[in-house]
């Protein structure tokens, strides 16, 4: 498009094709639309040369009208400019009121503003402020006798960890980029990697299954840790070396190499194994098994083993009732020995997608410890909330992090020192009633919503979209009719199968998205039996269409057999094969 002629705000450039202003009513735009129309259509000229520069500037206008004279698409040309005329925007969005369009190009403004400065320098910040709450419910007897009041236990709340850690990230070319990250924290001065410095990062992807990293320390101790890493489809192989430049000739480096492995061909069984060397300490040996296992409960299509819904996007679908159909459980187990700091772990965690849910629980038996956590997090596109409490030989320690936009801010609380076996029944019991609540009060109530305005959406388009789907369809139960009718005359005289009434449509019983399917059905009966293979949608079947993508559909058959009542309901993958003794009414 040539706009060399104009170089005013770019959304303001249709409005000069047809030299109209930015108030222009509808009316006004059709007139100047005709009018230059009328001048600029290349069929009216004469001469080749003249004819293809009205043809170039016939577009223009064309273009230029196409957008203007549709309220929404004028919506989102004066709010966002022409580069967002090429967004999918949802279809939806046309039904609504102007004020409700404009929320929403608002919010699509800020989200991709948001997206563009990410993807820029990828900040990324964690705040953590530990609070040692643990005079507040210590037993009186382990308090001195001026601590045991109320004033002078609050008193003795302290904050005993304060830590910023900052990055942003350049990205080079396509495999290159490097990261600066700061680190500011008051807390203990004992481990070399949590005092405060500055620290620049480069990382080079060699191939897609080598890369190596290193990272400096700018301020002393100046440490200095490179890692290299070596994937393919089964194995994972790392290498991690951590050393300080000025005492490279006294001590060795600290080492670290893990190695994992798929364990099973059809299975995603990881095995893996870790060895850690340090000139100051102990080194230790570490083995672990993970298995994850994902799941579908919401419909029957979990009779074919579907582990692409892991990356579903659950806003677009129905998905089951409770919110609990579709997840990932995953176990792990293994031990580390390491001295005195020898261990057995294990962990357990589920995941449920379309709540976006997560909760996870850790065992750990060691020399020195018996140590439990247990985790619940819930996320969304930009936000993640999680709480998590654990007991240990550190004592009981509460968590709670928020994190919105990469941006993290981390609260653990020590509410004791000391095992307190009351203090850790009500650690757990009261969390967990506050998610039953949440669950009860806002996730149940926001996925029946969801699930109602997807039939609606869904009812809604087979109104506009499907009538010339539904006329073929009504054209192909036309010709299957006269089949059907022999089939049932010849089944009725014999006492065999006569279909009373087929229904095809979602597992939820939603009246405008059922489909009536006695024909089609009736015209597959042979010799009194009726077959449809499994693992495959019906909806190809002649006769039958799919009323709602990506619902959990049924086929519900009521029918006669030698004279007595039959009833099925039959998913979309599972066969079909009537008649069945199962189907007998009472």
């Amino acid at each position: 498009m040539n706009k060399s002629r104009v170089d005013p705000v770019r959304n303001e450039y249709f409005y000069s094709v047809l030299n109209v202003p930015t108030t222009a009513s509808a009316n006004e735009i059709r007139e100047r639309y005709r009018a230059l129309s009328v001048i600029f259509h290349p069929d009216k000229q004469r001469g080749e040369r003249t004819k293809d520069t009205a043809a170039v500037e016939f577009l223009e206008i064309q273009r230029a009208y196409e957008v203007l004279s549709d309220p929404f698409l004028r919506e989102v040309y004066d709010f966002l400019g022409e580069d967002a005329l090429k967004n999918p925007w949802p279809a939806e969005l046309r039904s609504q009121s102007v004020e409700q369009i404009r929320a929403h190009l608002r919010r699509w403004r800020i989200d991709r503003s948001q997206e563009v400065f990410d993807h820029l320098i990828r900040p990324r910040g964690t705040v953590t402020c530990g609070i040692d709450a643990s005079t507040l419910f210590a037993r009186s007897d382990d308090l001195d006798y001026d601590s045991r009041g109320i004033l002078a236990r609050f008193c003795g709340v302290w904050v005993s960890q304060f830590a910023i850690r900052h990055s942003v990230t350049k990205v080079l070319n396509e495999k290159t980029n490097v990261k600066f990250t700061s680190h500011l924290g008051l807390g203990s001065r004992n481990d070399l990697l949590s005092r405060n410095n500055l620290m620049g990062t480069i990382r080079h992807q060699f191939s897609p299954r080598l890369a190596l990293e290193a990272t400096a320390h700018f301020l002393d101790p100046h440490l200095v840790v490179a890692k290299a890493s070596y994937e393919d489809n089964d194995n994972t192989l790392n290498c991690r070396v951590h050393f300080i430049p000025a005492f490279w000739n006294l001590l060795p480096p600290a080492s670290t190499v893990s190695f994992s492995r798929r364990l099973f061909r059809h299975a995603s069984t990881v095995g893996s194994v870790a060895w850690t060397f340090s000139p100051l300490s102990m080194g230790s040996f570490e083995f672990d098994i993970h298995s994850p296992q994902p799941f579908d409960f919401s419909s029957p299509e979990n009779y074919v083993h579907f582990t692409d819904r892991m990356n579903a996007d659950f806003t677009n679908k129905p998905g089951s009732v409770s919110g609990f159909g579709v997840g990932l459980r995953a176990w792990s187990c293994g031990f580390q020995l390491s001295g005195l700091n020898s261990c057995i772990k294990t962990e357990w965690s589920i995941w449920f997608f379309e709540l976006s849910l997560r909760f996870k629980a850790g065992l750990e038996i060691g020399f020195r410890q018996l140590a439990y956590l247990v985790t619940a997090t819930w996320t969304n596109t930009n936000t993640a909330i999680s709480t998590s409490f654990g007991v240990s030989t550190k004592g009981l320690i509460i968590r709670f992090e928020l994190e919105y936009l990469h941006q993290k801010w981390i609260l653990p609380i020590t509410l004791s020192t000391v095992r307190n076996q009351t203090l850790e029944f009500f650690s757990a019991v009261l969390p967990s009633t506050a998610l039953l609540l949440g669950y009860h009060f806002v996730l149940k109530p926001r996925r029946q919503l969801q699930r109602s305005l997807y039939f609606g959406k869904a009812e809604r388009l087979l109104k506009e979209e499907n009538s010339q789907l539904k006329r073929r369809i009504d054209d192909t139960v036309g010709l299957l009719s006269e089949t059907a009718k022999r089939h049932m005359q010849k089944e009725k005289s014999r006492g065999g199968l006569v279909i009373l009434s087929a229904k095809y449509g979602p597992e939820m019983d939603v009246k405008n998205l059922t489909i009536d399917v006695t024909v089609p059905v009736q015209a597959l009966v042979h010799n009194s039996q009726v077959h449809v293979p499994g693992h495959r949608t019906k909806a190809g079947i002649q006769g039958f269409y799919d009323p709602a993508p990506a619902s959990p559909k049924l086929l519900r058959v009521r029918y006669l057999f030698r004279d007595r009542q039959h009833y099925a309901e039959i998913p979309d993958y599972v066969p079909v094969v009537l008649p069945l003794p199962d189907h007998l009414v009472n």
